[in-house]
């Protein structure tokens, strides 16, 4: 573990990380800081340093949490700090879309809920399988089973809270199967879920954390590793087996079912601030 020291909190996109690193077992991570894939950074006072940034601004905003970082991690329980920087959120009306592994959040729904009345807030949810031992193979054993996610979206949607199922990591002839991705989108369709976002059925793997990458792979998924090496692929970029067919017949299905896909809109939609309070803004989107 080490301390962040930083004069500034949000990103040129509103970006917000008080985590970085690989705070659980997963077979992707955005960094490596020295040699330790564990090492996590933490950003301290992170809750008083976004409130003096938002009380300088005159417009409000969509706040992106979690892309280094999961906000719940294992030290989020003894620090609190994601609850104390989601209450700055709801005291100055900005919204937030947040990324996380980990039921936690639970935790957090009263204030989670509180920003849901006055603006969008936007939880992301990464479910690459329905498998369970998949999934733990490629997320570890410390984060939520599929059953769990499935019931966090539940109890989400069910406070008014939007959800965003992400569809990730896309690894080759491990999560890239065409019959399990349609009975996801079926499923998650029941659930109430409006978005689904397949990032376009690749994956790219940034070049300091390839080596990790490709290591955890072969270990994790030996068969699979060696059918996808066959191919003569080992770049930064992972594109689903029949990535073509997938996109129609996925597309499709989730047109059918008035569920928003395409990444590029979901992230457009993602950004757009919302005034609950004064009316309801027209939609971007005719989904």
């Amino acid at each position: 573990m080490y301390r962040i020291e930083s004069a500034t909190i949000l990103t040129p996109q509103n970006g917000l990380n008080i985590y970085r690193g690989r705070t659980e077992d997963s077979i992707t991570l955005t960094e490596i800081r020295g040699q330790d894939p564990m090492d996590v950074g933490i950003k301290y006072g992170a809750d008083e340093l976004l409130a003096a940034t938002l009380k300088k601004r005159r417009g409000k905003g969509m706040i992106l949490m979690g892309n280094l970082g999961d906000p719940y991690n294992k030290w989020e329980s003894e620090l609190g700090l994601t609850r104390k920087t989601l209450m700055v959120i709801e005291n100055f009306d900005h919204g937030v879309c947040i990324n996380t592994h980990q039921s936690t959040i639970t935790r957090d729904l009263d204030v989670l809920s509180g920003i849901a009345a006055k603006t969008k807030c936007i939880v992301d949810i990464n479910i690459p399988t329905f498998d369970e031992n998949k999934l733990e193979r490629l997320d570890g054993s410390d984060t939520m089973s599929v059953h769990e996610r499935l019931e966090l979206i539940k109890t989400l949607l069910g406070r008014g809270i939007d959800v965003v199922v992400n569809v990730s990591p896309i690894v080759p002839y491990v999560t890239d199967d065409k019959e399990s991705i349609l009975y996801m989108i079926e499923t998650l369709s029941e659930y109430g879920v409006r978005y689904i976002d397949f990032l376009d059925f690749r994956m790219n793997i940034q070049k300091a954390v390839r080596d990790f990458f490709y290591t955890e792979y072969k270990k994790r998924f030996p068969e699979e590793y060696e059918r996808y090496m066959t191919d003569g692929n080992k770049d930064g970029e992972l594109l689903a087996v029949n990535r073509g067919e997938l996109i129609s017949e996925a597309g499709k299905l989730c047109k059918s079912k008035k569920m928003m896909y395409d990444t590029r809109q979901i992230r457009l939609w993602s950004r757009q601030y919302e005034n609950k309070t004064v009316g309801t803004q027209l939609s971007l989107f005719d989904i």
